[in-house]
């Protein structure tokens, strides 16, 4: 597999920068697909900034995956969509234009008001 475009610290910073509006993209697709699933951030790097625009983020749900991470089974991102509670934690998955991605999963921290609200 190739390697990210960012390393993980460049990769933590966008997730806390866009904590809320990933948690909330990942409550809305889960409450409207009824799938736990991943929030795939679409990162081109042409513009190196933490802040991401609405394209970039996509709710994918298990069924839905294969059309983006074919490997997504064997890198070990289908064991952690299965034990993530997605009623209070997210997955993220980041996705280059080489085919590289990298996922974390993690608790919004404050939670957006869709999960905190439910």
């Amino acid at each position: 597999m190739p390697e990210p475009l960012e390393n993980q610290e460049q990769q933590l910073t966008v997730i806390e920068a866009n904590a809320p509006r990933i948690g909330a993209t990942a409550y809305r697709g889960y409450s409207e697909m009824g799938q736990k699933g991943t929030v795939v951030i679409l990162r081109q790097l042409e513009n190196n900034s933490t802040e991401l625009e609405d394209w970039q983020l996509q709710y994918r749900s298990m069924n839905r995956l294969d059309s983006m991470i074919s490997d997504w089974k064997e890198v070990g991102l289908q064991d952690m969509i299965i034990r993530y509670n997605p009623e209070v934690s997210v997955v993220c998955t980041f996705l280059y234009p080489n085919g590289a991605h990298t996922s974390y999963h993690f608790a919004p921290e404050p939670e957006p008001p869709q999960l905190a609200n439910s």
